[in-house]
């Protein structure tokens, strides 16, 4: 997510800026009206990835640490050999990531300036 910010702070046009000074606004006028605007899609690209990456940690966490949780069910469904829990698992994980994936996008939409 950092990274993803930073790149899009570079990638703000030095026009943008030069402007900026010739009209004095202040520092909070350029964040608010040069820098966020034009850096808000690359800081959800961002989220968007990492929500991605945490959900499968989260899952992988939950298989090495055992007690609750999908992953840990996972991992006991297969130390039992039941495979069809662990299909459905694998549907509700893959359910629950299209989900956190769609609600970020309507929100990067709800946020697009086209």
């Amino acid at each position: 997510m950092i990274i993803n910010t930073a790149v899009g702070v570079s990638k703000v046009p030095q026009d943008y800026m030069n402007v900026a000074k010739v009209l004095n606004l202040s520092e909070w006028k350029i964040v608010t009206r040069i820098l966020f605007p034009f850096v808000l899609p690359y800081m959800m690209t961002g989220v968007r990835l990492s929500i991605g990456v945490a959900w499968l940690v989260i899952v992988a966490a939950e298989m090495l640490t055992g007690g609750v949780g999908i992953g840990f069910w996972v991992w006991d469904e297969w130390n039992n050999l039941n495979v069809e829990h662990i299909i459905i698992a694998i549907f509700v994980v893959g359910i629950v990531g299209l989900l956190l994936e769609l609600m970020l996008t309507s929100l990067a939409n709800r946020f697009s300036y086209e």
